[in-house]
């Protein structure tokens, strides 16, 4: 079995992916000129199985029932070998049809919230060969009257996601720097309002105490009588436990919550970038991390955003259009 070191990190790589199964797997191999063997040149499922299983690949061999470490260069990476196993033994299921990406539920259509499907056409060249082309349509085989086609390119609404996702960053470095700073100080400015409302709230229950000794002794001294007495007495009662409450739900100011804060922000600001060089799993991930939903009309996309995605897409209007209609 010709297990070359780019074939097998190939085949392990495009397996994690989470995007493949065996038979597009063995057919991508064969696109890209990774063989099998001279007499067979695609590879079949038990030798694809084989390699993802080989545990020599992360430095383990197995000899009579024990197990050693290799001395020499692992060639697949223990996270990528893990995510191959999980995949195979069904504890991470792929996600979607790999040929289309973006097809599965991932997007839905904003006339009658049908999931986008996909679908390959192939039309004759004039001068001889087959263009292919894939597109996303809605799956709604029964549309109403008022129903628009919505069909779109595949790569205008990949463009479309990533220009969506671009909205998220700042237009400038000078913006990006002064809005990472005002985060950096907002854990102190948090802490600083806090201890200034724990103050005010603290000085507020004193008074209050205060106020119910001063109409005691007045009631006691017979300045005040039954009916005011009760009446006061109820309404100081309340306050004061409104601002005990208030006191108690003070709680404290988690340091490591800034620095949450700060590794989503600097996230949401190359989110188009990690999409363009991301495999298919993960980009279904970053759509499910930032966005609550997502669907298409015939020509634009509209997407709703997870807080705190939403502050920063606000500051844009979010509608992409493509400009022209899908017959």
């Amino acid at each position: 079995m010709p297990e070359r070191a780019a074939t097998v990190k190939r085949i392990f790589n495009l397996y994690a992916s989470g995007g493949h199964t065996f038979k597009t797997l063995r057919d991508l191999l064969y696109e890209e000129g990774h063989t099998f063997r001279q007499s067979q040149k695609r590879f079949h499922r038990s030798a694809l199985a084989c390699i993802l299983n080989n545990r020599f690949y992360i430095g383990e061999l197995h000899r009579h029932g024990q197990v050693y470490a290799g001395r020499y260069e692992r060639l697949i990476d223990q996270d990528i070998f893990d995510q191959c196993q999980n995949i195979l033994h069904g504890r991470n299921r792929r996600t979607g049809n790999p040929e289309f990406p973006l097809a599965g539920g991932l997007i839905t259509c904003a006339f009658c919230e049908q999931s986008m499907t996909g679908e390959r056409i192939r039309r004759k060249r004039k001068s001889g060969g087959v263009r292919e082309h894939i597109y996303y349509r809605c799956a709604n085989n029964a549309p109403g009257t008022n129903h628009p086609t919505v069909r779109w390119k595949a790569h205008e609404l990949e463009q479309a996601i990533v220009e969506d996702l671009a909205r998220l960053s700042l237009p400038t470095p000078e913006m990006v720097a002064w809005f990472r700073l005002a985060l950096e100080d907002s854990p102190a400015d948090l802490l600083s309002h806090q201890r200034r409302r724990a103050a005010t709230l603290a000085k507020r229950k004193s008074e209050l105490v205060a106020m119910q000794d001063r109409l005691l002794n007045a009631y006691l001294a017979g300045t005040v009588d039954d009916d005011a007495f009760k009446a006061k007495t109820a309404e100081l009662m309340a306050d004061t436990a409104r601002v005990t409450e208030q006191i108690d739900a003070q709680g404290d100011v988690d340091p490591a919550r800034g620095k949450a804060v700060l590794a989503v922000f600097d996230w949401s600001q190359k989110a188009a970038k990690i999409w363009r060089g991301s495999n298919t799993a993960v980009r279904r991930q970053i759509l499910d991390s930032i966005c609550l939903n997502r669907q298409v009309s015939d020509v634009t996309l509209v997407t709703t955003k997870r807080k705190p995605f939403d502050f920063f897409a606000e500051r844009l209007d979010l509608k992409k259009s493509r400009g022209d209609r899908t017959p």
